[in-house]
């Protein structure tokens, strides 16, 4: 089973910034809904072209604390307008 998560923000947001706010995400439209055991998409909006590396470690601290690094690098797919997505949130994961 694969579980697609699109993430919905204001039609206004274009970049995504602070480390409470990527809390608040993920605890809105993940916490719960996600099963660690099988792979799964997350779908940024396309016109999303920023993402700052305050925002990925707040959405992404209960996720490296269920799976870690690795487990990202595995199980996890990133549909993004933003080159090369997944290598920068590793990146600003380490």
């Amino acid at each position: 089973m694969h579980n697609n998560f699109e993430l919905i923000f204001d039609k206004m947001v274009t970049k995504l910034a602070g480390n409470p706010l990527g809390k608040q995400v993920f605890k809105e439209q993940l916490l719960g809904k996600v099963n660690y055991e099988n792979n799964f998409t997350i779908i940024i909006p396309e016109r999303i072209d920023t993402i700052a590396s305050s925002f990925i470690q707040g959405f992404f601290e209960d996720i490296v604390k269920n799976i870690g690094i690795s487990g990202i690098e595995d199980k996890v797919s990133i549909i993004s307008s933003i080159p090369d997505i997944k290598n920068l949130i590793i990146r600003n994961l380490l």
